[in-house]
């Protein structure tokens, strides 16, 4: 017995990590398309662009591990059915549930795995995320302060640099702000030193000149420090993951103390929807089994059929619900129970058909 259950675990792996990877490429695909446009606009170089994917992935996982191990199942099982080593297994002695034992171990480590996703790498792959996301906006030629250069790339200034000391602050620097208004005059701001900080320009000892629709002079003041914030490029490269998302299931419950009623809604609906993933593997385990175990050879094109409408119906009411949970109209562990629910119904009632009716 333990040597076919170890066979069947040898045979589950190749076609899981290839489900689960065929999964995380379709759920990266927008990702990489918006990340297509920093590379040909903003200049970022492909290995950058792949260091801010690698980040992206975890999250992801936790989406496509319960998916994947799905169909892996269905492929495993459906080579088992037509090569009749199912029936083998049934000759010697092992029933439906003892078939299904090894099964259930994976689907199990797959939700422990999940888990240590969502409380240890997804938090530090966010943390990460945005540190070299800033980095290597700092490192852009756009961002890098020259002698004699003007910058007009960013969003809502121009900066001209004249000179730069060796310790790459820059000296005598001459900001226009571009208005949303063409027609109008721009605000003109001028700094005797800037230097990086935080997404942001500091420029020491600034003064601003305003004008008014004549080109006059509308309005003159000083500053001994002004922050130009340039957020919008930043927030470009962290594309797709809310914060939210990017906390613990232990962060989110202590910071529903601390939020205000709308955010703790928010809070509620990520904590319940990172269970409704850890809970959602042992039933899509046991429904793949019972839906590729067989020898009927005319259903099994059927099955794979009914495969991609369950897992597809599961997306989209998970995330229906948590639309509706998000508006107000949904208590938010019935928006993102509710598909779990289902799943280990279907999956009762196609376990208990199975050992009825056999292989």
């Amino acid at each position: 017995m333990k040597i076919i259950n170890r066979y069947i675990l040898d045979e589950l792996k190749g076609p899981i990590i290839l489900a689960v990877f065929v999964f995380t490429f379709i759920f990266l695909l927008d990702i990489v398309v918006t990340m297509m446009e920093h590379i040909i606009v903003k200049g970022i170089s492909v290995f950058d662009v792949l260091r801010l994917l690698s980040f992206y992935i975890p999250p992801i996982l936790t989406q496509t591990i319960p998916i994947g191990m799905f169909l892996g199942i269905m492929i495993c099982f459906t080579k088992f059915s037509r090569n009749s080593e199912s029936v083998a297994m049934v000759s010697t002695g092992m029933s439906i549930r003892d078939i299904l034992k090894p099964i259930l171990a994976i689907a199990i480590g797959a939700s422990i795995f999940i888990i240590f996703l969502q409380e240890s790498i997804i938090p530090r792959s966010f943390i990460k995320l945005k540190y070299v996301g800033a980095k290597i906006a700092y490192e852009n030629p756009v961002f890098q302060l020259k002698e004699k250069t003007f910058i007009d790339n960013l969003d809502e200034y121009s900066i001209y640099v004249d000179e730069v000391d060796s310790d790459g602050k820059a000296k005598n620097i001459i900001a226009f702000e571009k208005p949303e208004d063409k027609s109008k005059f721009p605000m003109v701001l001028t700094g005797e030193e800037a230097f990086w900080k935080d997404n942001s320009i500091i420029l020491k000892e600034s003064q601003f000149v305003s004008f008014d629709e004549t080109g006059k002079k509308n309005l003159v003041g000083t500053f001994d420090e002004k922050r130009v914030v340039l957020t919008a490029y930043f927030q470009d490269l962290n594309i797709k993951i809310k914060d939210v998302e990017a906390l613990s299931i232990i962060d989110l419950i202590k910071g529903l103390k601390k939020v205000e009623a709308t955010e703790a809604i928010r809070y509620k609906i990520e904590i319940f929807r990172k269970l409704a993933l850890v809970f959602s593997t042992v039933p899509l385990a046991v429904i793949g089994f019972c839906l590729s175990l067989g020898h009927h050879r005319i259903s099994k094109k059927y099955s794979f059929i009914l495969a991609m409408i369950i897992i597809f119906a599961y997306i989209i009411f998970l995330n229906i619900g948590i639309v509706m949970a998000t508006a107000g109209k949904l208590n938010p562990f019935i928006a993102t129970w509710t598909p779990n629910v289902l799943l280990y119904f279907l999956g009762y009632k196609l376990y208990k058909a199975k050992e009825v009716r056999g292989i």
